[in-house]
Parts: structure tokens; C-alpha cells; sequence
């Protein structure tokens, strides 16, 4: 499986989220997308989305991010909105995926654009939102452009992932305790059946050597993250 391709079969949906984005295009972040897809906006995310010339279907938030000097006079009239007071338990990108669930299901590919980099807080947090997506059943990518974050989940059958080349560091970070069983081939410090823990990290900075990276976790939560740089 070439993870490059968001998978043929489940429903499609791009979250624009808040955040700086290095690149120009949606093509840019090395994803395919189908015509088909969902697009949804949180707060400055529209911006986002604009710019790589999407509309969204719906945007939603407490807006308080978002610069209205930027837009089109009576540019988001006609759009559809969902917004919620800026003191909530939620944020903006946790309501975006909560409403993706709702309205679709969790049969689900999400790639959330933004989301990374700025404010630790942020980050983490939309890190740990990936953990409960994949803990919900569906699949997700969260990338700024220069790094590109999903979540490996197995509970004792191994569980397999392939990544093209084109970022160029690569890493695998144990989100919980113990991940055991871990394999990746095709890169410049190879794994066999390792074990990583979330208290020690070494498996960073590796490299894709060949056309693709291959690897696979028999069990535990695994981050996967490709950097630029």
C-alpha cells in the first residue's frame, strides 16, 4: 500500500486547519485527492483552503482567528457554517473531525492540512488527535508541508505501512509505552522486530534509501513522521 494515495474505498475528507502551511498547492504535500472528497475548513484553515483552491463544503469554529480583512466582501454569506463560542471544551480541529464522524461515519480517510508547527500546545495536541482517530477506526495524515504525521495501531497482528520516498528524514516514535515488533526496511539504519518505548526515543532521523519505505508493528501506538528537514 503507497500511502501517498489516500486509500480507494472509504469516504474522503481534507481538514484545513489554523497554522502556517509551506507549500502552494495541495499536490505540494505529495497526496492524491479525488474529486469526490470532503472538504471542510476550521476558523483560518479557510484561508488555507482558499489559497490551494478549494471551497469548502463547510466551515466551522469560533472564527476567532480568522482574518475577514482577507476575504471578498459577503465571501462566506452563502457558505455553510457551523459556529460555536470561542469558550468550549473543544478545539477547532477536534470539532472538524468530531463533525467528519457524525456526518460520515469513522469508514474514514482524513488528511488534516496545518495543524503543525507554532505553539507547543497545538502540536501536541493535534498529535494526540491523530491517536484518537486511529483509535476510532478511521486513518488520518496531518501534514504542514515540511512534516507529514500519521499513527501505526496494532494489538498483535502485525500491521504494515509503505511510504514513497520524497521527505527526506523519517522516524518512529513509540506514543505508548512499548512498541514491539517494529520492522523498516529500505531505509539507511534498517529495524527487525525492535522494540521502541515512549521514554526513549532512537529511532529518529532515519532515511528512505530506496522507492519506498516498509514498515510494520506487531504491536502498540507508533507515531510515523517525515520531515523536510
Amino acid at each position: 500500500m503507497d500511502t501517498t494515495e489516500i486509500h480507494k474505498n472509504k469516504t474522503k475528507a481534507v481538514i484545513f486547519t489554523g497554522g502556517q502551511v509551506f507549500a502552494d498547492s495541495f499536490d505540494e504535500l505529495g497526496l492524491t485527492l479525488p474529486d469526490s472528497a470532503r472538504i471542510i475548513a476550521a476558523d483560518s484553515g479557510y484561508l488555507t483552503a482558499r489559497r490551494f483552491g478549494f471551497r469548502p463544503e463547510l466551515l466551522l469554529g469560533d472564527l476567532d482567528s480568522l482574518d475577514r480583512t482577507r476575504l471578498a466582501p459577503h465571501e462566506l454569506d452563502e457558505l455553510d457554517k457551523l459556529i460555536v463560542p470561542a469558550v468550549k471544551d473543544d478545539t477547532d480541529t477536534q470539532l472538524a473531525v468530531e463533525t467528519l464522524f457524525e456526518r460520515f461515519g469513522t469508514d474514514i480517510d482524513i488528511v488534516i492540512v496545518g495543524g503543525l508547527g507554532g505553539r507547543l500546545d497545538h502540536t501536541l495536541s493535534s498529535v494526540f488527535l491523530l491517536e484518537y482517530i486511529a483509535k476510532k477506526g478511521a486513518a488520518a495524515i496531518m501534514t504542514d508541508g515540511r512534516n507529514r504525521v500519521r499513527v501505526m495501531t496494532a494489538h498483535g497482528t502485525t500491521q504494515r505501512l509503505r511510504i514513497a520516498r520524497g521527505y527526506k528524514y523519517l522516524s518512529l516514535v513509540s506514543l505508548s509505552d512499548v512498541c514491539e515488533g517494529v520492522s523498516v526496511g529500505g531505509v539507511f539504519y534498517p529495524l527487525s522486530g525492535a522494540t521502541l518505548t515512549r521514554d526513549w526515543s532512537y529511532a529518529v532521523s532515519n532515511e528512505i534509501t530506496a522507492d519506498n519505505a516498509d514498515i510494520s508493528l506487531n504491536s502498540g501506538i507508533m507515531l510515523v513522521i517525515e520531515s523536510r528537514d
